[in-house]
């Protein structure tokens, strides 16, 4: 590598670091999540607005691998991080509630995204027709679980019932997620080479979660230093495995921090989150950087506006449905069908997997992307008109004749 272009990775990555954070303080003032406007910055920087020319000077073609690279490190320790915060114990609390709400709030958009693939996004399909198809259908189907989560937060309703509900459906349907893209990314690959490797998940995983996390159990009273490098090493090197493997190393770094134990959490998190966070804006701008809208035409301002409702539509109708069948008043089920539209950085995540198989192509990423700042940006102002804030107590009543009820309509 030159002194030319390491001078200008440090440049960039200035560049990148500043304008994420002044981007994201402007999103907060609006009452958006960071985020959105660490998207809108990764956006910016690609040839939408700046253009090819501009944007291939501020971001040269040599420094972007070494961009990807720190993105691909940042993605990595956020989805360790995103593991560890999975917490299935939730699935054991509200019984009724969350697995009809989580499986109904992922597969009707799921359903919606298969059947807009098939039809109005027919033309952009770049390889095998049904992992197309899988692949929109999952990628309306997200709910982004970390940026939820700092939604909650921020608007203290992180305790109250409908929030606590949310966050159960929420992580959920981020494992269903991520369990149907490595199915749709494994079928992908063709050839004996990559089936051995394929094969060999199954004793990393169970290996990992009976072999592994007990280890990590007995090393949780170790000093914070020490369970910091644990973690780090740990997801970089489960990341590589699944790399390796043929999936992508979002899936090692997930199952890692999904193993890590619970004891050690805060500690770990409030070592790893910080870096993990520093890296972020570099895949923001990678990500912004292939978002090319500048020769989007009628069809596809037509295509962007019917993934959207479809998305949209799809969230809200299956989570407020299902909670109004498990129990939920309406403000309640309301609200919780508005945060479960939260897309964000997970959906980005998984945008970028489908490009970098070759499912999906540079113009429907775009769209995509688009997407998902869209649907984010939605959140906070549905949520103001729905006073989610000073409301955020209503509780979820489940009453026993409400359950007998749903019961029998079921059966019918």
């Amino acid at each position: 590598m030159s002194s030319h272009v390491i001078s200008m990775l440090l440049i960039d990555l200035a560049l990148v670091l500043v304008a994420a954070r002044i981007l994201g303080w402007l999103a907060e003032r609006v009452g958006q999540p960071p985020v959105v406007g660490e998207i809108a910055a990764g956006v910016l920087a690609g040839p939408t607005i700046l253009g090819s020319h501009l944007s291939n000077i501020i971001f040269p073609t040599d420094t972007r691998p070494a961009l990807t690279a720190l993105a691909n490190i940042g993605i990595a320790l956020f989805m360790f991080v995103a593991g560890m915060e999975t917490d299935l114990g939730r699935l054991t609390r509200k019984r009724s509630a969350v697995p009809l709400v989580s499986l109904s709030a992922y597969l009707t958009p799921f359903v919606l995204g298969c059947v807009v693939a098939l039809t109005i996004l027919s033309r952009h399909h770049t390889g095998g027709r049904i992992g197309f198809m899988l692949f929109i259908g999952c990628s309306l189907a997200v709910t982004a679980f970390p940026v939820l989560a700092r939604i909650l937060h921020d608007r203290k309703m992180f305790a109250t019932p409908v929030g606590q509900l949310a966050l159960g459906c929420a992580a959920v349907g981020d494992v269903l997620a991520w369990v149907v893209l490595a199915g749709i990314v494994g079928s992908t690959r063709t050839g004996a080479d990559h089936i051995w490797r394929l094969l060999l998940l199954l004793p990393i995983a169970v290996g990992t979660w009976w072999v592994v996390r007990p280890i990590l159990g007995r090393a949780a009273a170790a000093a914070d230093s020490t369970l910091t490098l644990i973690a780090i090493c740990g997801a970089l090197l489960w990341g590589a495995a699944t790399e390796w493997a043929g999936l992508h190393l979002i899936f090692g770094a997930f199952l890692f921090g999904a193993a890590f134990p619970r004891a050690a959490r805060e500690k770990v998190q409030a070592a790893v989150r910080p870096l993990g966070m520093l890296l972020m804006p570099c895949f923001f701008v990678v990500a912004g950087l292939r978002v090319d809208l500048s020769a989007t035409d009628r069809a596809g301002v037509a295509e962007l506006v019917v993934v959207i409702v479809a998305a949209v539509a799809g969230k809200l109708g299956g989570a407020y449905l299902s909670a109004r069948v498990t129990g939920s008043e309406k403000h309640s089920a309301s609200v919780l069908a508005v945060l479960m539209n939260t897309r964000g950085l997970t959906e980005l995540i998984l945008l970028d997997v489908g490009l970098s198989a070759g499912i999906i192509g540079p113009q429907l990423y775009s769209l995509l992307v688009v997407m998902a700042l869209v649907t984010t940006a939605l959140t906070a102002p549905l949520l103001t008109l729905l006073r989610a804030d000073t409301t955020a107590d209503d509780a979820i009543h489940v009453t026993p004749q409400r359950l007998r009820a749903s019961s029998r309509a079921a059966d019918r």
